[in-house]
């Protein structure tokens, strides 16, 4: 059993719900399946959660000694499909840690490289994007600064 193609599956599923046409579901399992698979590393992992607001695939790293939560994806019926990032807290986990304090300066800059695209909305310390709203480019382009930024 592999998690990744485990969580991506139910993702996924989720996903089908969520988006109206059959060329956006196709859409979302390319951008899923490049990120997901980009994401294959021992300092990486996804974690699936399910709640009554939709379906979340977190993608976490280990950065500076500390689990960061990067990005997630969300899935809701109601407002489509999503990714948020990096993460809003990190300046409170920053505090939590101050004995070991985390580094927040490589989730700040991919906050300011995904900043600099148009279809990012601003969400307090992270940006989001919508799967209608944003063409692949961007998509990848906000994979690769999360790959080039985070290492």
């Amino acid at each position: 059993m592999d998690p990744i193609a485990d969580a991506l599956k139910d993702f996924l599923a989720a996903g089908r719900v969520s988006v109206r046409h059959p060329a956006d579901y196709r859409r979302l399992e390319a951008i899923m399946t490049r990120w997901t698979s980009a994401w294959n590393h021992k300092e990486r992992v996804l974690d699936l959660s399910h709640s009554s607001h939709g379906v979340f695939l977190h993608f976490n790293q280990f950065i500076a000694g500390h689990w960061c939560q990067v990005c997630y994806f969300h899935a809701s019926p109601k407002h489509g499909v999503s990714m948020r990032g990096p993460d809003p807290d990190r300046v409170r986990k920053s505090h939590k840690f101050r004995r070991n304090k985390m580094d927040t300066s490589k989730l700040d800059a991919l906050f300011d490289a995904w900043s600099t695209h148009a279809e990012a909305r601003a969400a307090g310390l992270a940006v989001e994007f919508f799967l209608e709203e944003t063409s692949d480019d961007v998509w990848a382009a906000c994979l690769k600064s999360a790959r080039d930024l985070l290492g």
